[in-house]
């Protein structure tokens, strides 16, 4: 992967090509530092089930999930979830929410970025939602999307740059 975010924004800010930042309030969580890959995003409410079934039973081509659950204070996704994106090739998570079990998903090679950490999560079947359009923390986010990240943050394009 030889890119940098902060190279992106300069080399296309007179492209005319929406580039947008991650807030600095999401943090990394997990083993991948760097990474890049389309998006897939899925809404949840406090629950998720739908995000399991996903990562456990659909193979990747290294996706990166962008979830958001409207900073429920529920861990959305630790360990075994992380295992699963690993074992089906999924690059990264991004939550707009929170996580649990980072002693262990730091160890676990794919990205992480949450909002924060919560050991508890919630065990209720709540609705959820797949490839609509997600709008959290100033930012606007659909499947098919692009992201890359890095040390510097991350940013998110509407289609893939380099």
């Amino acid at each position: 992967m030889n890119f940098s975010t902060a190279d992106i924004c300069d080399d296309f800010k007179d492209s005319g090509e929406s580039i947008q930042v991650l807030s600095p309030k999401f943090k990394s969580y997990g083993g991948l530092k760097k990474f890049q890959g389309e998006v897939i995003t899925v809404k949840l409410d406090k629950s998720n089930w739908l995000l399991l079934s996903m990562l456990k039973n659909e193979k990747s081509d290294g996706k990166i999930f962008v979830v958001d659950v409207d900073q429920a204070f529920y861990g959305i996704v630790g360990d075994k979830l992380m295992a699963f994106a690993k074992n089906n090739n999924y690059k990264a998570i991004i939550i707009n929410g929170y996580v649990r079990d980072t002693d262990i998903t730091k160890n676990i090679e794919v990205g992480l970025f949450a909002i924060g950490t919560c050991p508890q999560r919630n065990f209720d079947k709540t609705e959820a939602f797949r490839d609509i359009e997600l709008n959290f923390e100033g930012i606007k986010v659909k499947s098919g999307d692009y992201i890359y990240a890095d040390s510097d943050g991350v940013i998110i394009t509407n289609k893939k740059l380099v």
